[in-house]
């Protein structure tokens, strides 16, 4: 079995890494609104194009100004439950960490960005609230949600149009007389034969018979 042990080599003694910077608050906050508003307009073309082509509905400004600013709110709810369960967290892996070291003796602490963490989710969550009353910002999201649903729904439309109609097809003319034929022989005398009308005729038939 000795054949088959390896060379184990002394690579040093551990050594934690040291903590990178981390990024400014006000870039998270920066990155996380241009997500939000992405996924906003989103949700704003999404629900245009169903009024428009499911509903029927007509276009309402406010009612569309509505509908984003209850986004950005859903959003920042979302974010303050979960700076909570990041709160609670925290705590259990401070209470797991309490007195535990790496090896030189260098204490294991939480590192600097789970402990900004929930800082971070509530910050974000008051500028999701701030982007929803505000409606500058409302109405260019709103904007660029109708030109995206346009242009899906024209794609749709322009689509369609460009496809021949049944009677301009030459298989659809060539073989219309017959199938008008057809219908009228066998479709339409067996849907005369299966009438109540026809059924009561023939059972009165039958009966003077």
């Amino acid at each position: 079995m000795a054949l088959f042990r390896k060379n184990r080599r002394n690579v040093g003694e551990f050594v934690a890494p040291e903590p990178q910077p981390l990024a400014p608050l006000d870039d998270v906050i920066h990155d996380a609104l241009k997500i939000a508003a992405h996924g906003v307009r989103m949700a704003v073309k999404n629900h245009l194009i169903v009024n428009a082509l499911r509903d029927g509905k007509s276009f309402d400004e406010q009612e569309l100004e509505d509908f984003a600013r209850n986004e950005y709110h859903l959003l920042a709810v979302d974010n303050r439950e979960a700076a909570e369960r990041a709160e609670h967290q925290l705590k259990r892996d401070a209470d797991a960490m309490d007195g535990r070291v790496y090896p030189g003796g260098k204490p294991v602490v939480v590192d600097e960005d789970h402990q900004r963490k929930p800082l971070i989710l509530r910050s974000v969550a008051d500028a999701y609230e701030g982007e929803a009353v505000e409606p500058a910002a409302l109405a260019v999201l709103i904007d660029d949600a109708k030109a995206e649903a346009w242009a899906e729904i024209g794609a749709v439309v322009s689509a369609r149009l460009a496809q021949p109609r049944v009677e301009d097809d030459p298989e659809y003319l060539t073989f219309r007389d017959e199938r008008l034929a057809h219908f009228v022989d066998e479709d339409l005398a067996e849907l005369i034969r299966n009438s109540p009308e026809a059924q009561a005729l023939a059972e009165a038939d039958a009966d003077a018979d």
